[in-house]
């Protein structure tokens, strides 16, 4: 069911902007910060020109905590909503994030990594991995992370995240990095009807038929068990999602997500042509980790190499799941990964 294609020359923070529009966003919160803030302000200019009639709330808040407060609003009710923010703002999203979890609520946050911990600095870096895998928010809560290698595949993703919060009732981010939403790629864009979502239990009022309750807190210890157990079940039907490039008959197998993975398979094609059997294994859902996924495509491999822009954290899943000696080369400090060095440390 699509309207119409159009070949673009986009930047990805544009092309995110006009893909979550084209999937039917009604309402974008958000506080500017860098390297996000080119998400914010595209958004801002197709409000402006009307580019969706159901794009009807655009509006910058006072700060990150305000931020997520609305989203769990817009997302109680029913409507499509989202933020765009970095590592320092995320950080103070993190307790209305728990809320969410455990309130059920749908919302999508996309995270563009930046150089940390504290300020650190605006250039691209990977070391949000184990904030949105293992600690998003207090008690256990969590949601689903994707990453997109790709403008084309952020685009994509931006529609998957609305579905799949939705159909889960829960927080979904996009963690990516500053170079894919400040690179310049070709990218077909696919305008097509807006997703299809279900609200029978939204809070609107009576006068939308019957009042639901949105709720995070559970006094009786029994009852908040049975709601505990009720979201992990809902958690293990969640599908993990991954590539493999030319992993069939790897000797030396890659574990790239993002930019990284396009370095990582640049590294491999390169190996080929010096007779060394290379590939590559992306994960797209970083939670849920595909982890029989990586045990199946690693069957084969000698070596098990991980390219990460930080200081080494995926490389623990990697670890977990594969039970055997892995390698890594850590890009950290917001440098870029350069092929030639991987290639140098895969002597």
């Amino acid at each position: 069911m699509r309207w119409f294609q159009v070949k673009r020359l986009l930047m990805g923070a544009e092309a995110i902007a006009e893909a979550a529009v084209d999937a039917g966003l009604e309402a974008y919160f958000g506080y500017p910060i860098t390297p996000s803030s080119e998400i914010m302000e595209n958004l801002a200019i197709l409000h402006a020109r009307h580019r969706s009639d159901k794009f009807k709330v655009y509006f910058q808040s006072a700060s990150e905590v305000e931020s997520i407060n609305l989203l769990m609003g817009a997302g109680a009710a029913g409507h499509i909503s989202m933020t765009a923010t970095s590592g320092p703002g995320l950080s103070l999203m993190a307790e209305g994030i728990s809320y969410a979890y455990t309130s059920e609520i749908p919302l999508v946050i996309i995270d563009v990594n930046r150089g940390g911990p504290g300020l650190g600095n605006v250039a691209p870096e990977q070391s949000d991995y184990l904030f949105v895998t293992k600690s998003l928010g207090h008690g256990g809560s969590k949601g689903i992370v994707l990453a997109p290698s790709s403008i084309q595949e952020a685009m994509g993703q931006v529609r998957m995240a609305f579905e799949l919060s939705f159909k889960f009732r829960m927080p979904v981010i996009i963690l990516t990095e500053a170079i894919i939403i400040h690179m310049l790629e070709s990218v077909e864009q696919d305008h097509q009807f807006p997703v299809n979502v279900e609200t029978s239990w939204s809070a609107r009022g009576r006068k939308n038929g019957a009042r639901h309750l949105i709720n995070s807190i559970y006094l009786e210890p029994s009852e908040f068990r049975e709601i505990k157990i009720k979201l992990e079940e809902k958690w293990k039907a969640v599908e993990p999602l991954s590539e493999c490039f030319m992993c069939d008959d790897a000797e030396t197998l890659f574990v790239a997500y993002g930019i990284s993975a396009r370095i990582a398979m640049e590294a491999a094609t390169d190996l080929r042509g010096r007779g060394i059997k290379a590939g590559v294994f992306r994960p797209i859902t970083l939670n849920p980790f595909p982890g029989k996924m990586l045990v199946d495509a690693a069957r084969n491999s000698r070596r098990i190499v991980v390219i990460e822009m930080n200081e080494g954290q995926m490389v623990h899943d990697v670890q977990y799941w594969v039970r055997r000696d892995v390698e890594q080369i850590p890009f950290m400090g917001g440098i870029y990964p350069d092929t030639e060095e991987v290639l140098e440390k895969c002597k």
